[in-house]
């Protein structure tokens, strides 16, 4: 089974009989435990990978802060500019109206003088232009007053966009720093986790064959559980055959030299400590609610339970940065890795206690079938468009059945933004 593979290391030197029993009944306690957390698989991993595992958390949250941070500078941009050209557009149309009215004064400015004597309809239309004018005067002084406040609004609106953008191109560096630093990481992982990848690359054809005929994301989750069932309970099974043998070579070994037999009986086996696969906590995903991150930089644009263009949404979608780094949001382990049907690239993360999360929408994946992930830890990255802003769709379920995440996510992230 993958999932024993990598958490359990090969022992350098032979182990004693009681040694290798003590190990089979941890190994079963570990199993019969894991439907609720993964933690103890994560404790076993290869020390190397734990370490490249805690960088990659670091490193891809410095990067998730700063693609939230340049989602935001980029959003002020677009309202910057937006104002600019309603400004301009403002400034076009009153600069019209003004050439009208003062092309009449000139007009009017350039009559000859004495043409009033003896010309009584000219005194009257001499008066009315001024009694016109009159009128005319204080709206031309507030239009004139309106103008000088919109040219300095403009000279504002222009420096403001100078700031912002040495902003965004400082962050836009530091970024390309930090997924520089990222991918070396991300190498390395790969290169500690090479003795594994046959058994994952076999896992994933398994899983993509065991899954071929599932239409809907329902489905295909309780799909996998059923596997994950099955697979589980192969497991203890072959764990209690591997103890009783053991008892049994221990039993014949202790006759054979005259001592008293051992009780035959079979273990208690004690369940294992409910520990996440933080490296240490000891909570569940349920202790959790109010404080997940979002698994992108970025803001939230549909909500739960929302139609958009593209049909009724199950879940929330994100608007993001083209390459931003996808993260999991919690610790779990991947379930599914790769295309469906019409979400292209889908990622199934098992949090244990019956919670999955599914991502959608990133342009490559960046983990296999059966990886154990720490909560923060990078599994993909978006797509690269400079057509339009690539967008994440994210679900979270329970028990296979879809839930509001909002109420799940951090304060500051569980907002739509308009």
């Amino acid at each position: 089974m993958l999932w024993l593979s990598l958490a359990v290391s090969t022992p350098a030197i032979a182990a004693t009989p009681d040694e290798e029993l003590r190990a089979l009944r941890e190994a079963l306690a570990a199993s019969e435990s894991r439907t609720e957390t993964f933690s103890a698989q994560l404790e076993n991993l290869d020390g190397e990978i734990k370490a490249v595992k805690r960088k990659l958390v670091k490193a891809a949250g410095t990067l998730t802060a700063l693609d939230q941070k340049l989602v935001a500078v980029e959003r002020r941009l677009d309202e910057i500019r937006q104002v600019e050209d309603d400004t301009l557009a403002d400034l076009e149309k009153r600069n019209a109206d003004l050439a009208v009215t003062l092309s009449a004064l000139i007009n009017l400015s350039r009559q000859p003088e004495g043409t009033l004597i003896g010309n009584p309809a000219g005194l009257v239309e001499s008066l009315r232009a001024s009694s016109l004018l009159q009128s005319i005067l204080p709206k031309l002084k507030k239009d004139a007053d309106q103008l000088s406040e919109q040219l300095d609004t403009l000279a504002s609106l222009r420096a403001q966009y100078a700031t912002e953008r040495e902003e965004f191109n400082a962050l836009r560096d530091e970024r390309i720093a930090e997924q520089e630093m990222l991918d070396k990481l991300l190498a390395e992982k790969r290169r500690a986790q090479e003795r594994v990848m046959a058994a994952s690359q076999t896992e994933q054809k398994r899983l993509e064959k065991l899954t071929a005929d599932v239409k809907d994301t329902t489905a295909l989750i309780s799909r996998l559980e059923e596997d994950k069932a099955r697979q589980l309970a192969e497991e203890k099974s072959r764990l209690e055959r591997e103890i009783a043998e053991k008892q049994r070579q221990a039993q014949k070994a202790k006759a054979a030299e005259g001592k008293a037999k051992i009780d035959l009986k079979p273990p208690v086996i004690k369940e294992a400590p409910r520990r996440l696969a933080s490296l240490g906590a000891t909570r569940h995903f349920m202790d959790a609610k109010g404080m997940l991150p979002l698994p992108v930089g970025g803001r939230i644009v549909t909500n739960y339970d929302e139609s958009d263009n593209v049909g009724h949404k199950k879940g929330i979608v994100i608007e993001t940065r083209p390459n931003a780094a996808v993260i999991s949001p919690f610790d779990g382990q991947i379930a599914f890795a790769g295309p469906f049907r019409h979400y292209g690239l889908l990622l199934i993360i098992d949090h244990g206690d019956g919670f999955h999360t599914l991502l959608a929408g990133m342009g490559s994946i960046d983990g296999t079938v059966g990886q154990l992930l720490l909560a923060g830890e990078p599994v993909g990255q978006m797509k690269n468009s400079s057509k339009e802003k690539p967008k994440l769709y994210m679900e979270l379920r329970n028990n296979g059945a879809p839930i509001d995440p909002m109420p799940w996510l951090m304060a500051e992230n569980g907002k739509v933004s308009g």
